[in-house]
């Protein structure tokens, strides 16, 4: 059952990336943020109602599930999608490891939680290989400010929704199931997307192609529910921290997806790269006492 909950999560999230890119030549990316998650916020709710959860909570509360919304489910995912019209799917799927690290900072910052030093030897092995992914950019071999501009906006994007991480603690630590916390989040991330679009005057019209229509499907249903569904399951069965592998595992996943679909070509200092960025994250996540314990 571990194993079945653990290659859902990690395949679905694998090919997120990739399937994003399927929405943003049709359509504005902030409209398009918007649609997926007020369609993840409706199915949730819908969910909570037919369980009969409990979704009445407290002004300070809903506070934190709106902030966590803004960081998590808007502004994370409107500069994702902005990010994934100038890098490919792989690339911006690798930027987003660097989650990793910023949450154990957060933790540290806003919880007072001690830093390893093996998180700091993995941060920066992960600095390292995204540095390398990019070094031609860097080296100015192959001048593209556009994907410059797009891996600043994935590193930028990956620190809203450690942000949005953090706020999320202050929910779980007051007993607040996560998924109801998820719920109000989408919703509130949904209609903060929708005055982002009004304000900068973006067009909410959905393309009425298969393509865009079943890209939303699968992002909203699969990609925002039915995945963290299997992750929450999985982690209250294995703990957080050895489901939180899923975040190594599904980078490969996107990049094999895009040398597939986007021409994505590999260069030794792509490959040197992406080893570097995934040696980080497992140092960053391997705990041998936590795992010996829980195997038994």
């Amino acid at each position: 059952m571990n194993f079945l909950l653990y290659a859902i999560c990690t395949l679905i999230w694998g090919s997120t990336w990739l399937v994003i890119t399927f929405q943003v030549d049709s359509a504005s990316p902030i409209a398009s943020v918007f649609w997926r998650f007020a369609l993840g916020a409706f199915l949730l709710f819908a969910y909570c109602w037919f369980t009969k959860k409990k979704l009445s909570y407290g002004k300070q509360d809903h506070l934190t599930f709106m902030a966590m919304g803004v960081f998590m489910f808007s502004i994370n995912y409107m500069l994702v999608y902005w990010s994934e019209t100038m890098v490919s799917s792989g690339i911006a799927a690798i930027c987003f490891t660097v989650i990793v690290p910023y949450n154990m900072i957060g933790m540290r910052i806003f919880f007072k939680k001690p830093i390893a030093a093996k998180v700091i030897t993995g941060s920066l092995l992960g600095g390292a290989g995204i540095a390398l992914i990019f070094m031609n950019e860097i080296l100015g071999l192959q001048a593209n400010h556009s994907t410059i501009f797009g891996l600043v906006l994935g590193l930028i994007a990956t620190l809203s929704a450690s942000t949005g991480n953090m706020l999320s603690q202050r929910s779980y630590r007051k007993a607040i199931p996560v998924v109801i916390s998820n719920t109000w989040g989408m919703l509130y991330g949904s209609v903060f997307t929708l005055i982002v679009g009004l304000i900068l005057q973006h067009s909410f019209a959905i393309p009425l192609t298969t393509k865009y229509l079943s890209s939303l499907l699968y992002l909203s249903l699969f990609g925002s529910v039915f995945a963290f569904g299997a992750y929450l399951s999985l982690a209250g069965r294995i703990g957080a921290e050895r489901a939180a592998y899923s975040g190594v595992v599904s980078p490969i996943i996107a990049l094999t997806l895009s040398s597939m679909y986007e021409n994505f070509k590999w260069t030794p200092y792509i490959v040197a790269g992406v080893a570097l960025c995934l040696l980080g994250n497992v140092l960053t996540l391997y705990s041998p006492k936590k795992l010996t314990k829980s195997a038994g």
